[in-house]
């Protein structure tokens, strides 16, 4: 570990790689892990691989644990537009609304308001909000840009560090194309929705734009976290620019730029409040050699998030709080692979440097007291100018005795400036008898590390001093069994999860703050997961899931806000060539919640989506969709996990998208 100290902190790091995806036909193709890793690009579009479950590409068939992918031809097959609307069919997911109009995705039943115990990796880049410690999956992440999005339930901390809890979402951005191609799109919906998105792609360089300014989708009548009308203002618009490179072989740059204004609907009525969020990440990929003989992948990485929160009072739009939430993080990895017979092994180190920048609040109103006679500033961590470097290495080594069986065995450390050194590792065991049947077996430990805002938030106007919170820990084990036929296939994965030093949001003595601490007992979670597919190659196809948690704590036998049952379908039909129609319907069970209110009951519903698509001419195409359908009233708990009044998912929303390729 000297030797990692030693490493510039300007330099810090995310301990991945360049994720390579391809899309596939199917996984009938019968190759081992050894003829994957030594395959071209074309022989790889064959077949389908998976890539971040072990860094290497893998049929994900048999990568190890519970993963799932989605391909751009998924996209128009789930009629989504979002890309948390495509993570709804995942089983074991639950999709939530929270007051600042962003959506949390819970993995197995673990609560995380803030999308803060999944890692997102873009390109293989981890993306993170330091302050609250999330990401954003909606309309600031336009499905346009991507080309495959990979999805890993349960630990991958061996793997992916700190924050890979409850699973792992992987996207990788469009493919480079071999010549010249153009692509543009505009997408027009009610809540005066209006969308446009431009693409230049070749082999050496591509550009990706979009832009979109709608209304939130929510009725009148809305209610505030507090019980009381809510009258903000809805206009919102998301912006963003890629720019990918590859000036030679082994060698990508790219430049991410997002920007986004949205309100803050819940809020009470006397203020107008919106979130604006600035964010630029420019990375660098190397890789050279083959595993073979021993190949060696570099990434250097750089993000710049800034992120402010401000209010107007709602009479005289004057300016009532105000606060920022800068921070910067970047990083540094080194990974090597080398095959030995039937072994595969990988060994990898990285720093990763984490710094808040501005996080200064100034409070002239307060929506209980009106306008303040002498404004309160301050700043929302007690050590402004606080950083957290984290320096790991990471061991995996893939074996393969025959070629009916694959273990896995994994271990990373890391080593926090801010907190304690961490072990985390992983077996597991791909066991395939026959072609078509697939079983598997993992055990595998992770960590969450606290967000700046729940070990450094400050607490006004007392002199409570809050303790600082642990890493959350988690023990996983799963077992999973699959069936690929040549019409049908389905999987079933059950699972146990041990939780320890959980981060609760709780009041101060006082109760006018709250502040974060670990719950003294452990909480656990077992389940079981199904998907079934029919219908491949057919005019007919189908897609169903079901996923039951059973949850508890200490405190509680069932847990609040956790949907025991959930579930998903889709239902397609192609009804002329090359033109599809699709039902989908999204199911939750009933949620308890802790507040008293009668009206805002968390009730089971089904969300239905009516989706249609297909090619109007040689260069024309369409996609038209109704969301929830039949205008369901949806309550969520989770907006505020205590006795405030629950917050109203979106409404109906009608759409229409057209994409124009106009020939070089």
């Amino acid at each position: 570990m000297l030797l990692l100290r030693k490493m510039p902190c300007l330099f810090p790091a995310a301990l991945c790689s360049s994720l390579l995806f391809v899309n596939s036909e199917a996984l009938s193709n019968t190759v081992d892990q050894g003829q994957l890793i030594d395959m071209s690009l074309e022989q790889l579009m064959n077949v389908e691989v998976f890539t971040a479950a072990t860094l290497i590409p893998t049929q994900t068939a048999k990568a190890p644990g519970t993963v799932y992918s989605f391909s751009q031809a998924d996209f128009k097959r789930y009629g989504v537009r979002r890309l948390d609307d495509l993570l709804q069919f995942v089983p074991g997911f639950q999709v939530n609304q929270y007051r600042k109009r962003h959506r949390s995705i819970w993995a197995r039943g673990l609560q995380q308001r803030y999308n803060n115990k999944m890692v997102l990796l873009i390109d293989g880049v981890r993306q993170q909000h330091l302050y609250y410690g999330h990401f954003s999956l909606g309309d600031d992440l336009p499905l346009e840009r991507i080309e495959k999005v990979e999805v890993i339930l349960g630990a991958a901390s061996s793997v992916h560090g700190a924050n890979a809890f409850s699973g792992l979402i992987s996207v990788t951005t469009r493919n480079f194309s071999a010549q010249p191609e153009t692509e543009v799109s505009f997408e027009v919906g009610n809540n005066d929705r209006a969308k446009i998105t431009g693409l230049y792609n070749s082999a050496k360089v591509q550009v990706f734009a979009s832009y979109l300014e709608q209304e939130a989708p929510f009725d009148e009548g809305r209610l505030s976290f507090i019980g009381s009308e809510t009258l903000q203002p809805l206009d919102e618009d998301y912006q963003s620019l890629q720019i990918k490179a590859n000036p030679f072989q082994g060698l990508n740059l790219s430049l991410d730029y997002r920007k986004s204004e949205t309100p803050f609907v819940f809020i009470p009525s006397t203020q107008d409040a919106f979130v604006e969020s600035e964010f630029l990440s420019v990375a660098a990929s190397y890789k050279v050699g083959d595993v073979s003989k021993g190949m060696i992948e570099l990434q250097v990485y750089y993000q710049y998030d800034d992120g402010r929160e401000f209010e107007l009072e709602q009479a005289t739009q004057t300016l009532g709080y105000e606060e920022f939430q800068d921070a910067t993080m970047g990083g540094i990895s080194v990974n090597a692979f080398r095959r030995f017979s039937d072994h595969t092994l990988a060994v990898g180190m990285s720093v990763q440097h984490e710094q808040a920048e501005n996080t200064k609040f100034e409070r002239r109103f307060s929506f209980s007291s009106g306008f303040l006679p002498t404004p309160i500033t301050g700043d929302l961590l007690s050590d402004p100018d606080i950083h957290n470097d984290d320096y790991a290495v990471f061991f995996q080594d893939v074996w393969a005795p025959n070629d009916n069986i694959e273990i896995t065995l994994g271990v990373r450390y890391d080593d926090f400036s801010q907190f304690d050194e961490y072990i985390n590792y992983r077996a597991a065991l791909v066991y395939s008898p026959q072609e078509s049947h697939v079983w598997k077996l993992l055990y595998g430990t992770a960590i969450r590390t606290p967000s700046f805002r729940e070990y450094l938030k400050v607490l006004e106007g007392m002199s409570f001093t809050a303790p600082i919170p642990e890493a959350e820990s988690l023990k996983s084990i799963e077992v999973g069994y699959g069936y690929l036929g040549k019409k049908w296939d389905f999987n079933v994965t059950a699972y146990h999860n041990d939780y320890d030093d959980s981060i609760q949001e709780r009041p101060t003595p006082d109760n006018s703050d709250e502040y974060f601490a670990n719950e003294d007992g452990g909480l656990e979670a077992q389940g079981i997961e199904f998907r079934l597919s029919y219908g491949r190659g057919s005019d007919w196809d189908l897609t169903t899931s079901v996923s039951y948690i059973d949850s508890s704590s200490d405190d509680f036998d069932d847990l609040p806000y956790v949907a025991s049952w959930s579930g998903s379908l889709l239902v397609g039909y192609q009804w002329l060539p090359d033109h599809r129609i699709g039902l989908s319907a999204i199911y939750n069970d009933s949620r308890p919640d802790l507040n008293t209110i009668a009206q805002d009951k968390a009730e089971s519903f089904v969300v239905a989506n009516l989706f249609a698509s297909g090619p109007i001419g040689p260069r024309l195409s369409y996609e038209f969709g109704v969301d929830n359908l039949f205008d369901e009233k949806v309550y969520d708990p989770a907006a505020d996990f205590g006795g405030q009044f629950n917050n109203e998912k979106p409404r109906r929303e009608v759409w229409l998208k057209l994409q124009w390729s106009p020939q070089w």
